[in-house]
């Protein structure tokens, strides 16, 4: 107990210093709660419901509420159980806000001089976009090979390939501008215009590396997690880092709670970067 005690100390250390690195922001905090249901089909197969809700800008608003289901299948399983293969599909609906954005506008005015032309940027004023939420759709095929090194450890590395559809929405955005660039006061109310988002699709692939412990004669199964993902544009290119634990709340492992921490480096359409805490119940039956 005091190995693993130390082992998530240090990892906590190795994130936090990681979070600090001048390459990354880290201005959100968030808190994500998610309930779902696994039913037993047969042996090595299963169906999953999931609902989740997260919350964002230091848990004050609402970011996401997802509904969805997966349908997980094992495709391979050796004689002593110690590896085994599983395939995944899954389809989600999420509904998601995205936050206000205050954008400063700058006027550029070329001026001829003694000395040549010059050119002096000034503050023009300022866009202000309103809060918006949209919805969206996103499939999922995942590929899963899990590994049992011993009673204790056991890892899994997950290939996931996600398709998500952006539906159409809109939002409006008010331009105000200074009458004098010179009297911060003279800012005004130029014109409200109504911004479109157009139906869009994204593609992503996604890596994840889990290590699990399972400590003896103990509910409490401590696990670490890295996830890489990029879509095919490269303009999401990001890692997220999760310390957590699953607690087996029944001898017979029906009820189970999953607690756990996560770090996003680069903020995306999918996740704010920043931290974020979660609570997870999932039933068996």
């Amino acid at each position: 107990m005091k190995k693993i005690l130390a082992l998530f100390i240090l990892g906590c250390s190795f994130f936090t210093a990681f979070a600090q690195d001048e390459g990354y922001k880290h201005e959100t905090f968030g808190m994500d709660f998610t309930l779902s249901a696994e039913k037993k089909i047969r042996s090595g197969m299963s169906f999953t419901l999931e609902g989740e809700a997260r919350t964002q800008d230091n848990t004050r608003k609402m970011e996401r509420w997802t509904v969805g289901g997966e349908f997980d299948m094992r495709l391979f399983q050796t004689s002593d159980k110690k590896f085994n293969l599983k395939a995944s599909v899954g389809w989600k609906y999420m509904w998601r806000f995205n936050m206000s954005k205050n954008t400063p506008k700058y006027e550029e005015e070329t001026k001829v001089t003694p000395t040549g032309t010059t050119t002096e940027t000034y503050y023009e004023g300022y866009n202000d976009r309103k809060g918006y939420w949209r919805g969206r759709h996103r499939t999922s095929i995942s590929l899963a090979a899990n590994y049992k090194l011993n009673k204790r450890w056991s890892f899994q590395l997950k290939e996931t390939f996600q398709y998500t559809h952006f539906c159409k929405d809109s939002t409006t955005v008010d331009k105000y501008r200074l009458e004098d660039e010179d009297d911060p006061e003279s800012l005004y109310l130029r014109e409200t215009t109504t911004k479109v988002y157009e139906p869009q699709d994204r593609s992503m692939l996604r890596s994840k590396l889990t290590a699990q412990y399972n400590i003896r004669h103990c509910p409490v199964n401590p696990y670490a997690s890295v996830d890489y993902g990029f879509d095919f544009t490269y303009t999401v290119n990001k890692w997220k880092f999760t310390l957590g634990t699953d607690i087996n709340l029944d001898k017979n492992k029906q009820h189970k709670l999953d607690v756990f921490y996560r770090y996003t480096t680069q903020n995306g359409d999918d996740d704010p970067n920043g931290h974020l805490l979660g609570m997870g119940y999932n039933f068996k039956f």
